[in-house]
């Protein structure tokens, strides 16, 4: 929904758990009461991932109201603009966030999480939590197949047991050109 108030345009996006306006350079996102809990872990992890870069620049938190002020992300979905350049951009992202220890719950079916504009964006950390185990890169090596990029089965076993570099590097080498 695009609403026009003077000089000012801005747009209402409705998620599972927030409202996001969008609103010139700002997204501003408003969790509702009962996801209170949902905030505080989009919050962390937006603020953990900042230096990386693949994250929307945080500009403001206001925890009484439960608000985020980010950047707003301008840019195509996955889906609509896939190539072996960005699986490869992405499954570095996701291999950082295997050793981080985060789990995005989004990797499986990320065509609303990753943004490509200058570079790849993901959004929407309110799932996201630590684990001993994430699966960030094997899930989003299973997306991939839709687009024709298949990796061993085997191979996404190893790296599931491991999480080892070698293994990784490995599996980029399926993407190259």
């Amino acid at each position: 929904m695009l609403i026009k108030s003077e000089n000012l345009q801005w747009q209402l996006k409705k998620g599972r758990h927030s409202v996001v306006y969008l609103v010139e350079n700002y997204a501003v996102k408003f969790f509702e009461k009962q996801f209170k809990y949902n905030f505080y872990k989009e919050v962390k992890f937006l603020t953990l991932l900042q230096p990386f870069g693949f994250v929307p620049k945080l500009y403001f938190i206001d925890p009484e109201s439960l608000i985020v002020v980010m950047q707003r992300l301008e840019g195509k979905k996955i889906r609509d603009c896939i190539n072996l350049r960005l699986a490869v951009e992405c499954l570095k992202i996701c291999f950082l966030l295997d050793m981080m220890g985060i789990q995005k719950e989004e990797m499986n079916h990320p065509d609303k999480h990753i943004i490509v504009a200058d570079r790849v964006y993901l959004i929407d950390f309110e799932r996201s939590h630590f684990s001993s185990k994430p699966s960030n890169l094997t899930q989003f090596c299973v997306y991939l197949r839709k687009f024709g990029y298949e990796v061993d089965e085997e191979l996404l076993k190893c790296y599931k047991r491991s999480f080892s570099y070698d293994i990784f590097k490995k599996i980029l080498e399926k993407f190259a050109p």
